[in-house]
């Protein structure tokens, strides 16, 4: 288990949140992102911004994980992330945007960093909790939030790897995004 430095975490998501235009703002939270699952034994940053062969399509961050002896080892190979620091919740389109890219792409999970959220009812009866649920039961695709909440909570990877593990219970079992 590792130690996350909370003055870190803080200084990526003040810089990120302070930044003067989107593509900055967006940097400073894909290093956020790079921090905090590079820290996990075994999960190893692959590339960012990272377009498919027609450039139709951007993955955020990606990171090769290896499932044999990580902490993560519940999680696909290729933890594929999508980072949005946006004044609101995420949008059903957006996420929707998401699901596309992981379908194209047949990958069966991608995790949402959206600081804000989505937005939405967590029963998934509306907007992007019910896209969420829908490409969970459409196409087997599972999409796990954090939010910046879960983020300014976490003191080492035990505290990710356990939210990663209570929101995919929650998504899978109950059917409920967390």
């Amino acid at each position: 288990m590792a130690i996350y430095s909370q003055p870190k975490i803080s200084r990526l998501l003040r810089e990120s949140d302070n930044a003067p235009n989107t593509y900055v703002k967006g940097a400073k939270l894909e290093e956020l992102v790079r921090y905090i699952f590079c820290k996990v034994p075994k999960v190893t940053h692959y590339d960012s911004n990272v377009l498919d062969g027609v450039r139709a399509h951007e993955l955020d961050v990606v990171f090769n994980n290896d499932t044999r002896n990580s902490d993560l080892y519940f999680l696909d190979y290729a933890i594929i992330t999508e980072c949005k620091n946006t004044g609101t919740p995420v949008s059903s389109a957006q996420v929707g945007w998401l699901i596309r890219k992981l379908q194209d792409r047949f990958a069966t999970m991608g995790i949402l960093i959206s600081l804000n959220g989505i937005t939405g009812a967590r029963d998934g009866t509306s907007n992007a909790h019910s896209e969420i649920l829908n490409a969970l039961i459409r196409d087997n695709i599972r999409i796990l939030v954090i939010n910046r909440e879960d983020i300014l909570a976490f003191r080492n990877t035990d505290d990710l790897v356990q939210l990663l593990q209570r929101k995919l219970m929650k998504l899978n079992i109950h059917r409920t995004i967390e």
